[in-house]
């Protein structure tokens, strides 16, 4: 039943209306300004707490104490604003911020009931009372936790509303007096007074509980356009500047959020770019470096392949005229001792200086070790040219097992015994498998890597007293169309945290000026880049390491068209 119904009731059921209305709008209104105060306070903390929030994820950017001090400011700034008190305090109820500066730095002491601990787990909003010889009545507190973005608690807000709470409730008190008196006057103007009641406070009290919810909910937009000259009016306009001052809080803590990410992403944007820029350098000048370095090792290597090749090749050639006209001259010489037993004492004498029995059975052996020396001149001169690939520059079919033992030629100097190490044995299990189709002085380049590397480890494990045989097996085989290689060594193995970084750019763990870091970087990009196979590293530690290449023993036209284009741009 509406109000002025209950007006035309009659004069008897007036006062008892009014009475019940009265208490109803004063209950009402009481509750409204407990509300209003604590609403006020939630969101004045929790805006506060929102700013602490983004200053402690972006204190990244600036020191510790610049932060703190930053946090100090602003509490100081909103006690001058509120003339309330108010502490900041991180998730162990340290405070951080206090209008008391004497407090900062030392621990929440009236939190009796661990009411703001309880908050800083939770993470609900409580409120409660302080008591204490200063303040005998208590004090009204509101804590309100705040958190990072990944929904971490970092701390609280605590905020003093005892002013707010006892203006709103002195104001409702003032209102409830003003209710009785129209309530009083209500009964000699019944119809007339009761709807006038009913337009002037339930229709603007309902507005501004509505205004309240909404601006609870986030709502900070919401305003009321209420004109009335009462208490509701002066309630309303301290709620529309309540709101103009959150939303202008919030619109300055968002504006100076937004700049001070953009700030932090450019500089972030830049630095990385930077980084990467430097990084790439870095990377392009040590391949560049390795590339002078091997091409300048081909060409040296190839010159002296063939400065050494042609007077080996003439004395080769002319061991065997030489053999022959020393078979001639002792069959010679034999056929003389034969006809001429005894010769003249003057020839008798010269055949006893000379010894000449002595000299025939020697000087074909001789002979035949010079032609052994030549051949293995020959050979090793023959696997400084296959190492060198000079002459194969480009994408073309070649032997595998000829470059794995040019290699280990050059290599030859390494695996010998050493003061602190025995010989370094090297077993070859090659399989059957038919010419590829490669880069053949690349893949020199990756044997050389992986044989060196391997040696290094040996002699570290020698050194070590864990390795007294050290050995390195070098086994192919063709699996389907694929042309295998496994490189092993018996050394101290690799770690497991090590092998995810062993093919990247400069990561090495060997002493400074011993490795750049990019030898197995590069041997990686020349077997899966430029032949479109795969190199791994198979470790444990203690039980050596073995590393396996896998590449195409034919490649496609279209993927040998490619290569080849890659392998021009590298020349230009």
């Amino acid at each position: 039943m509406k109000i002025s119904q209950k007006l035309i009731s009659g004069i008897l059921g007036i006062a008892t209306l009014s009475g019940i209305i009265g208490a109803i709008s004063a209950h009402q209104q009481l509750e409204i300004a407990k509300y209003l105060a604590q609403q006020e306070a939630e969101e004045v903390a929790g805006l506060l707490g929102y700013f602490v929030s983004h200053e402690f994820e972006d204190h990244k950017m600036r020191s510790r104490n610049e932060m703190l001090a930053h946090l100090q400011e602003h509490v100081e700034s909103l006690h001058k604003q509120r003339q309330r008190d108010l502490e900041i305090v991180d998730r162990n109820k340290i405070i951080l911020a206090d209008v008391v500066t004497e407090d900062i730095g030392t621990l929440l002491d009236h939190d009796r009931n661990n009411e703001v601990g309880k908050t800083i787990q939770d993470g609900i909003t409580r409120t409660y009372i302080e008591t204490s010889p200063e303040y005998p009545n208590g004090i009204k507190l509101i804590a309100v936790a705040f958190k990072t973005s990944k929904n971490e608690m970092i701390g609280a807000v605590i905020l003093e509303y005892t002013p707010l709470y006892q203006a709103a409730l002195a104001t409702a008190h003032k209102n409830i007096l003003v209710t009785s008196v129209i309530s009083l006057g209500c009964s000699i103007f019944a119809l007339t007074a009761g709807y006038l009641l009913s337009i002037t406070i339930s229709k603007p009290i309902k507005q501004l509980q509505q205004a309240v919810m909404n601006l609870a909910e986030g709502k900070l937009n919401t305003r009321v356009s209420i004109r009335s000259q009462d208490e509701i009016g002066e309630l309303a306009t301290s709620f529309n500047k309540m709101a103009d001052d959150l939303q202008s809080s919030r619109d300055e803590l968002v504006n100076a959020n937004e700049q001070l990410r953009d700030e932090i992403t450019e500089r972030q944007l830049a630095e990385a770019e930077l980084q990467q820029a430097l990084k790439d350098l870095k990377k392009t000048q040590i391949q560049l470096i390795q590339s002078e370095k091997m091409s300048s090792l081909g060409q040296l290597v190839a010159g002296v392949a063939h400065e050494i090749n042609n007077p080996v090749n003439f004395i080769y050639g002319n061991l065997q005229h030489t053999d022959d006209y020393t078979q001639q001259l002792l069959l010679l010489i034999k056929l003389y001792q034969n006809y001429y037993p005894n010769p003249e004492p003057e020839i008798k004498n010269a055949n006893e200086e000379a010894d000449i029995e002595y000299l025939t059975e020697d000087l074909p052996k001789m002979l035949t070790s010079m032609k052994m020396g030549a051949k293995r001149i020959r050979e090793i001169v023959l696997s400084l040219r296959i190492f060198s690939r000079l002459d194969e520059a480009e994408f073309k079919t070649a032997d595998l097992h000829e470059g794995i033992d040019s290699t280990l030629l050059i290599l030859q100097h390494r695996l010998k015994a050493q003061n602190n190490r025995p010989e370094i044995q090297v077993v070859k299990e090659y399989g059957k498998m038919p010419q590829i189709q490669c880069f053949a002085g690349q893949l020199n380049q990756v044997f050389m890597n992986l044989l060196a590397n391997a040696i290094d480890a040996l002699e570290d494990a020698c050194q070590k007293e864990l390795c007294p045989n050290p050995l390195i097996r070098i086994s192919s085989e063709q699996i389907n169309e694929n042309a295998i290689v496994r490189i092993t060594d018996n050394g101290i193995g690799i770690p497991k945290e090590i092998q995810s970084r062993l093919f990247d750019p400069f990561f090495t763990t060997k002493p400074i000026g011993k490795g750049t870091g990019m030898g197995l970087s590069i041997s990686y990009q020349i077997i899966t880049d430029k032949h479109g196979g795969s190199l791994q590293c198979i470790s444990s530690p203690g039980q050596g390491a073995e590393f396996v290449i896998s590449i195409p023993i034919r490649v496609a036209k279209s993927a040998q068209s490619s290569i080849g284009d890659r392998h021009k741009l590298n020349h230009i």
